[in-house]
């Protein structure tokens, strides 16, 4: 369940800024036929946005002897302090290629087949919160300029993570793992869905808005957009 606040009105008390999770549109599909030999793998771009009236800050700490960290969010308030609540998420360094903490399943991606059960998720696991994408910088409280910017190192004891108000969190297409695996699916039409938050353990301005979609028509190695929803929006 995502964490809920009991906020109790004061006239000198600060407001809380709480962030808002969403998905920017599915873009650049494609089947990769050559990274796995045998395999048909349909790639697509995502980005995790941050369209509420704060950042998203993720605080890895308390590193434990299988290597996880524990998180906790930071939520920043109108006087510029910040008060941390406890999630259900971990992060986890990775040193294959990325070399940074990633936190885990942070967001999801399913392929369903219309009218039938979840057939395929995706291969990405991690997820390195920074500001990489420019969405909408005329949301009140969006920085100019890029405030997350890495995801610490092998020698980190604690790291902070985040995606500022208006930016967002890209993941190409290219990526190794940015993928699911579609080998010998039926052809016909599937919905894939993206999740930001994934665990739903985030404190959020509004929790309706999480997700985004895109309808497929998925024969062999062919890819096509049937439909496409929109990025999250505001409620």
């Amino acid at each position: 369940m995502a964490t809920t606040l009991s906020i109790t009105a004061a006239s000198a008390s600060p407001t809380l800024l709480m962030p808002d999770l969403g998905m920017a549109r599915f873009r650049q599909f494609s089947v990769d036929t050559t990274l796995i030999s045998g395999r048909s793998l349909l790639r697509f771009t995502t980005v995790l946005i941050n369209i509420g009236d704060g950042p998203l800050q993720t605080h890895g700490y308390n590193l434990q002897p299988n290597g996880d960290m524990s998180v906790e969010q930071q939520i920043q308030d109108s006087l510029g302090g910040w008060t941390s609540y406890p999630t259900e998420y971990h992060m986890y360094y990775a040193g294959d290629l990325h070399s940074h903490w990633h936190l885990r399943d942070f967001e999801s991606y399913v392929l369903q087949r219309n009218n039938g059960p979840d057939v395929r998720t995706g291969a990405k696991h991690g997820f390195c919160l920074q500001d990489s994408y420019t969405f909408n910088l005329s949301l009140p409280g969006a920085p100019s300029s890029a405030h997350y910017l890495n995801c610490g190192n092998s020698s980190s004891t604690e790291v902070t993570t985040g995606i500022s108000v208006g930016w967002g969190d890209k993941y190409a297409y290219k990526l190794r793992d940015q993928y699911i695996d579609i080998t010998d699916l039926p052809s016909g039409q599937y919905t894939l869905t993206g999740t930001a938050d994934a665990l739903n353990s985030i404190a959020e301005r509004c929790e309706l808005n999480n997700t985004t979609k895109a309808v497929l028509q998925i024969s062999g190695n062919s890819v096509t957009i049937v439909n496409q929803g929109g990025p999250s929006k505001r409620c």
